[in-house]
């Protein structure tokens, strides 16, 4: 699909500083706490990840309401008109993703395109070696810093590149639009 869609749509988009360091750590620091108490899961069955969804997390509601108020505008800039505007988007999905590199723990995740119209992937350490995420079509390895996001078509197909030492921690959101008519609308499903 990404070659059929003008460059424009097709290339990643890095944006920087959607999340503080200090925001990133106390998401990772939750996280931790909650895996130790109650486990991590998957929320996905054809493209498993070992995560948890944000709104788990005491810090839940304020990183949805942050990463929704300072990622929706951007999908519109860069992307164009049909891909906002930002109070017509809606997160389909918002979670914690986690890579590790020992054990039976999943690396990395092989590549697939998602069920939303638009996604990002947030790092939220980078105290781990490999990782990143691949557009093959365009050639790309997005590794940006910590608290920033890569925003792409969520029918790019890309890939978690697996992790070689450590444990990396992604947030991921898959948007889509709600409301008007045409192939970019969405009905809302509540979180």
């Amino acid at each position: 699909l990404a070659l059929a869609l003008p460059r424009r749509l097709a290339t990643p988009r890095i944006v920087d500083a959607v999340l503080t360091p200090a925001e990133c750590a106390m998401i990772v620091g939750e996280v931790r706490t909650h895996a130790a108490r109650y486990g991590w899961g998957s929320l996905h069955r054809r493209y498993p990840t070992c995560d948890l969804p944000v709104n788990a997390l005491p810090c839940g509601a304020r990183v949805h309401a942050a990463l929704e108020s300072r990622t929706f505008g951007a999908f519109g800039e860069l992307f164009g008109a049909a891909y906002g505007p930002a109070r017509q988007l809606r997160f389909r999905d918002l979670f914690v993703a986690k890579y590790e590199a020992r054990g039976s723990e999943q690396r990395g995740v092989s590549g697939h395109v998602d069920a939303s119209l638009l996604s990002f992937v947030l790092p939220l350490n980078n105290d781990f070696d490999g990782g990143g995420t691949y557009f093959e079509h365009v050639r790309l390895l997005a590794r940006p810093p910590v608290g920033s996001a890569v925003l792409f078509m969520g029918k790019v197909y890309h890939e978690g590149v697996a992790v070689t030492r450590g444990v990396r921690y992604v947030l991921v959101g898959l948007v889509d639009r709600e409301g008007g008519d045409g192939p970019l609308a969405t009905r809302h499903r509540p979180p």
